[in-house]
């Protein structure tokens, strides 16, 4: 209980502090992802080193294997641009999952004082942003949505609905899901191609698209429910619009 009101103290003064920071971090890694300059990659990585002291305070409120990730962005300039960014969004990924507040090890985010707001700030990145096209009416338009990784695709389709669901990933497939997790790094090599129902241009698909260069729509709503896996699809990144091509 002392350590619950503890947090609970720090959290009502330090996590307004930490909104306005991670939103820009955000924004700056997006800057840097389009151009990949050096003066973007150092005003990225200064955004990150303002928010690193904060998301060192959580660290002994959750697990070792989670903090590790913020333990890592203190030693940033030994990360290659890509690596920070991965390991900067896992971080957050991490401190807003889980939490452990004293003997109560493994209690879900929700449960610890800080989650509220942080769940909110987060799941801002998954906001679906209105596109506008001109070929809903095409007989084989299936989605459009944001264009988050510009490029073109072709490939079957695979639906996944859970991470365990991974294991069904072939090379060249077109993975179609709801919003991407860190899990999905695993087949990203794999995929020519990333669809989401939700998720903005800073969300964790968009944000994995960029720097594994795969094209990517997100924010697409029911891509999950009018794609099917074994489907042959194409999509436009750069229209943001998922055509199907037939049945395998």
């Amino acid at each position: 209980m002392v350590v619950f009101n503890r947090v609970r103290i720090w959290f009502q003064k330090e996590i307004e502090q930490l909104k306005p920071l991670v939103r820009d971090a955000y924004q700056k890694i997006y800057k840097y992802q389009l151009e990949r300059t050096s003066l973007y990659e150092l005003q990225m990585r200064e955004a990150i080193v303002q928010i690193t002291p904060i998301l060192e305070v959580f660290i002994e409120h959750i697990p070792a294997y989670k903090s590790s990730y913020i333990k890592v962005l203190a030693n940033q300039e030994q990360l290659a641009a890509s690596d920070l960014i991965l390991c900067f969004d896992r971080a957050m990924y991490e401190l807003h999952l889980y939490a452990t507040l004293g003997k109560e090890i493994g209690k879900y985010a929700n449960e610890a004082p800080w989650s509220k707001e942080l769940r909110a700030l987060l799941n801002e990145r998954q906001a679906i942003e209105p596109v506008s096209n001109s070929t809903s009416d095409e007989e084989l338009f299936l989605a459009s949505g944001k264009v988050a990784s510009s490029g073109h695709a072709e490939g079957i389709a695979v639906v996944i609905m859970h991470k365990d669901e991974l294991v069904n990933v072939r090379n060249g497939d077109i993975l179609v899901t709801t919003m991407t997790t860190p899990d999905f790094i695993e087949v990203a090599p794999l995929i020519a191609g990333l669809v989401t129902d939700r998720g903005g241009i800073v969300c964790h698909a968009a944000i994995l698209a960029r720097e594994f260069n795969i094209p990517c729509i997100v924010g697409c709503r029911n891509a999950t429910e009018v794609v099917k896996s074994g489907q042959k699809i194409r999509m436009d990144a750069i229209s943001g619009i998922v055509m199907g091509c037939g049945n395998v």
